[in-house]
C-alpha cells in the first residue's frame, strides 16, 4: 500500500453515450484504491442505474484495500439547490413551504443553468477538498463519469454564462468556477470514443469545443474497444489483408472482419488528423467472467497508458 505525497487533479471522463466512461472511470479509480489512495467516482447515473450496469460485486473479498478505499456517488444539483434554500430561510417550516411549491419546483426545473450550476460548485468544493459538511471524508482522487457530450458541454458552458450575465451569489460561484476550469492543473480531461463514424465525428467536434470555445485542451484521447491489429503498421496489415483474402474473394466471415479492421484504421487516422490530441487505445477483449474482472482488467491496461 502506498501513501499519496499529494492530492491529485480531478479527471474527467467524457464523450458519447455508451463509449465506455463509466467503466474506465470505475476501473480508473479503482487503481488508485487499491494502491490505497482513497478514490471518489462521481458519476452521471443514479446508483440503483449504475449498479445494473457495473457490478462491483466480489470486490470486498477479492481486493479489500480497494474496497475500503474506493466510493461512488450520485451528486442530484436538485437536493444542492434544497440544501441550500434550508440554510438561507432560518424557519424550518417556511422553508419546507418554499420546498413543495409549484412556484419553486417549476423554477428548479425550468430555469436555464441552476441544476448544472449547482452541480459544478459541489463537484469544485469536492476538487478543492471543502465541504459544507466539516466531518465528510477527504479524497486523495476525485473522478468525474461525465454524461454524454451535448449534457457535458451544457454544464461546462453554465459557469461561463453565469459569470458574464449574471451578479450576486451564482454569479460569483461562476467566476470561481470559471477560472477552476480555466486552470489545467485542476484537471484531467480525457475524451473516450470508440472507432465508429458517429463516435469519433462526435469526439472531434467535443475536442474542437473543448479548446476553442472553452480553452481546455484534453490531456489525451482514448479510443476504447479496439482491435488488436489496430497496433500493427499499415503495411504489416495490408500483407496479411492479401495474404488471406486472395484477389477476386467477394464474400466471406474472414473478409468481412478485416474489412471491419480496416474501417477502424481508417477511423483513427481521421481522428489522429483532426484533433491534435495524443491517442490511447484500450484493446476489446473477448471474454471476462464478471464485470469486476473486467475492471481488473482494465486498471491494469490503465496504467500503462501515458496521460491517463
Amino acid at each position: 500500500m502506498t501513501t499519496p505525497s499529494r492530492r491529485l487533479p480531478l479527471t474527467i471522463f467524457c464523450g458519447k453515450g455508451g463509449v465506455g466512461k463509466t467503466t474506465l472511470s470505475l476501473a480508473y479509480a479503482l487503481r488508485h484504491a487499491n494502491q490505497g489512495r482513497t478514490s471518489l467516482v462521481v458519476t452521471s447515473h443514479p446508483l440503483p442505474e449504475l449498479a445494473v450496469s457495473v457490478s462491483l460485486a466480489g470486490l470486498k473479498e477479492k481486493l479489500p484495500v480497494a474496497a475500503a478505499n474506493l466510493f461512488v456517488i450520485h451528486v442530484d444539483p436538485r437536493e444542492i439547490l434544497n440544501s441550500e434554500v434550508e440554510q438561507q430561510i432560518p424557519s424550518k417550516l417556511l422553508a419546507e413551504a418554499v420546498l413543495s411549491s409549484r412556484i419553486y419546483q417549476s423554477l428548479v426545473e425550468v430555469a436555464p443553468g441552476l441544476k448544472e450550476i449547482a452541480f459544478l460548485g459541489r463537484l469544485q468544493q469536492l476538487a478543492e477538498e471543502r465541504s459544507p459538511d466539516e466531518t465528510a471524508r477527504k479524497f486523495d482522487l476525485l473522478v468525474w463519469d461525465a454524461p454524454a457530450t451535448g449534457h457535458f458541454l451544457q454544464t461546462l458552458n453554465v459557469s461561463k454564462n453565469f459569470d458574464l450575465y449574471l451578479s450576486g451569489p451564482f454569479a460569483l460561484l461562476g467566476k470561481q468556477l470559471t477560472e477552476f476550469f480555466s486552470d489545467p492543473s485542476n484537471f484531467a480531461l480525457i475524451p473516450v470514443t470508440t472507432l465508429e463514424e458517429m463516435a469519433v465525428e462526435e469526439t472531434i467536434e467535443l475536442c474542437e469545443k473543448l479548446v476553442g470555445e472553452l480553452t481546455m485542451r484534453p490531456r489525451c484521447v482514448i479510443c476504447n474497444l479496439t482491435s488488436p491489429l489496430l497496433a500493427s503498421p499499415d503495411p504489416e496489415f495490408e500483407n496479411l489483408y492479401r495474404q488471406m483474402i486472395p484477389e477476386g474473394t467477394d464474400s466471406n466471415n474472414l473478409k468481412f472482419i478485416l474489412d471491419r479492421h480496416a474501417i477502424e484504421r481508417s477511423l483513427f487516422q481521421r481522428l489522429r488528423s483532426a484533433i491534435g490530441v495524443e491517442l490511447q487505445t484500450v484493446e476489446r477483449r473477448p471474454y471476462c467472467e464478471t464485470d469486476l474482472d473486467l475492471l481488473l482488467d482494465l486498471s491494469c491496461r490503465l496504467e500503462t497508458l501515458s496521460g491517463v
